[in-house]
């Protein structure tokens, strides 16, 4: 599958940019910050020169794909191309063609927001983990209820965050109580999306022995615990079932979520029924 994610950034007076993404079955092929052409007049406009644009990327990376996805975070936009789609769909034979809505938060339509801005991108390497959802997996309920595994989650912190940081406050807990709550990671916005780099920052932390020496002062398992995508954290999911974890690969963990009420809240009180 070929996917194209696009944004722009409309700078009323000053040169307006596109930033594209462009990835085949998972892996990235090509990524830019372009120009819009012309004199665009709002946000709008802007968008739709960055759909164009990404058009174009497909006829330059398109090899026979049978499905192909562009991307964009403007429901207007995505709206007007999605009424073309059967026209533009004739220049790729035997591909099945779509424009799609997608949250800026999300992992590369975050990274084509910020190309849009001129930040330079650096994709992280760190493998993505499945997602299962916990309101049809009683195992991972009784398993929280009564095993007393450790959930981990992040929440922001509104009064320590301001227009050029976002503070998120790590929780760790079990069925009875909170284990730890003290941790609190500043990120600076702007590149490729501050719940990745908190993401990141977390997961370097868990290498430093001295963090893990703490954590276990506190009672913290890391071993078969579960990380819980929650809203603060919902941009660390992929467009499909995969997501990042802010437990490294290394650590025997599963990630979960409810796709209606993210809440950690929701998850303790399904688990609630099976104590």
């Amino acid at each position: 599958m070929l996917e194209v994610y696009c944004d722009s950034s409309y700078n009323e007076g000053e040169d307006s940019y596109i930033g594209c993404v462009v990835l085949r079955d998972g892996m990235q092929l090509h990524q830019s910050t372009t120009k819009v052409p012309g004199h665009p007049q709002n946000n709008l406009e802007c968008e739709l020169s960055a759909l164009n644009f990404a058009i174009s990327l497909v006829r330059t990376f398109s090899a026979g794909d049978t499905e192909i996805v562009v991307y964009n975070d403007s429901t207007e936009a995505v709206k007007a191309f999605q009424g073309r789609v059967k026209q533009v769909e004739k220049e790729f034979s035997g591909s099945r063609l779509s424009f799609e809505y997608i949250p800026r938060e999300k992992m590369n339509q975050a990274a084509a927001d910020s190309l849009s801005k001129k930040f330079p991108v650096f994709f992280s390497s760190t493998s993505t983990s499945e997602v299962e959802s916990f309101s049809r997996r009683e195992d991972v309920l009784l398993d929280i209820a009564r095993n007393g595994s450790n959930v981990f989650y992040l929440e922001k912190v509104p009064e320590m965050s301001t227009n050029k940081k976002t503070c998120y406050r790590l929780i760790v807990r079990t069925m009875e109580k909170i284990l730890s709550d003290d941790m609190i990671y500043p990120v600076k916005k702007g590149g490729p999306g501050t719940q990745i780099k908190a993401a990141e920052q977390i997961r370097k932390d868990f290498s430093n022995p001295e963090v893990l020496s703490f954590l276990k002062s506190k009672g913290v398992r890391l071993e078969n615990s579960y990380f819980l995508l929650t809203d603060e954290t919902w941009g660390l999911r992929g467009t499909d079932s995969q997501a990042y974890s802010i437990l490294p690969s290394s650590i025997p963990h599963r990630v979960i979520c409810d796709e209606v009420d993210r809440s950690a809240q929701n998850l303790f009180r399904r688990a609630e029924r099976f104590r």
